[in-house]
């Protein structure tokens, strides 16, 4: 019976070497490809961290430099001032959150000065730029055109709100539009949205005769719904 013979340890640089060859023999076709892999992936992943920093210092300066404008005053003068810094914050940090902020606060300070058309124009360019603020943006937009005279355009601009709230605002909504077109006179705009609010649970008394006699109005006089 042939007996066992263990096999000698590999202990010979050489041998090492030779084994080592072998066990990357298969894949030494492939070594270009996976260094291409490599330094592409590192190269994402620096360029990642490094964005990730310029964003937050960024961010940072935006929120110093919001910080640094005194909105806390009633002075026509300061209020003029605040008005130049939040402009200067919203011209050199724009796509910041703190930027955004400022043309938020621009815009209401236009409103509390009584410059409603301005005001208006404020809103407007913010309506597009964060989906999350746009129901507050419409609202107040609403409200600078009702300040300024136009009812009817008021009610426009907060009539596609009306699809997209749930909840107890929607009642709210629903009785601003009716007063908006009833003020604007456009009754028949109005109608549908006294029904909705006849329509709705624990409803005062007073108001549901309110409502019907509103809606019962407008029909005698030839508008329908």
């Amino acid at each position: 019976m042939a007996k066992f013979k263990p096999r000698r340890p590999i202990t010979e640089p050489e041998e090492v070497l030779t084994l080592a060859q072998r066990w990357l023999e298969p894949v030494k076709k492939y070594w270009k490809p996976l260094l291409v892999v490599g330094l592409i992936t590192a190269t994402v992943a620096l360029g990642t961290g490094i964005n990730a920093h310029l964003k937050a210092r960024k961010e940072s300066q935006a929120t110093e430099a919001l910080a640094q404008v005194n909105l806390k005053t009633t002075d026509k003068a300061q209020e003029a001032q605040a008005l130049q810094g939040l402009e200067k914050v919203i011209r050199e940090h724009s796509g910041t959150a703190a930027g955004r902020q400022a043309g938020l606060l621009r815009a209401n300070l236009l409103y509390r000065q009584q410059n409603y058309v301005e005001a208006a124009k404020a809103f407007e360019s913010l309506k597009d730029r964060d989906p999350g603020l746009a129901p507050f943006v419409t609202e107040n937009l609403s409200y600078c055109y009702e300040a300024s005279g136009d009812l009817k355009k008021a009610a426009e601009v907060l009539k596609p709100l009306a699809d997209q709230v749930t909840g107890p605002f929607e009642a709210e909504l629903w009785r601003r539009l009716a007063y908006l077109y009833e003020k604007a006179g456009e009754p028949k705009e109005a109608v549908p949205y006294w029904k909705k609010l006849l329509e709705q649970p624990k409803q005062h008394p007073a108001v549901i005769t309110y409502l019907k006699e509103k809606i019962a109005a407008t029909e005698r006089s030839g508008v329908r719904d």
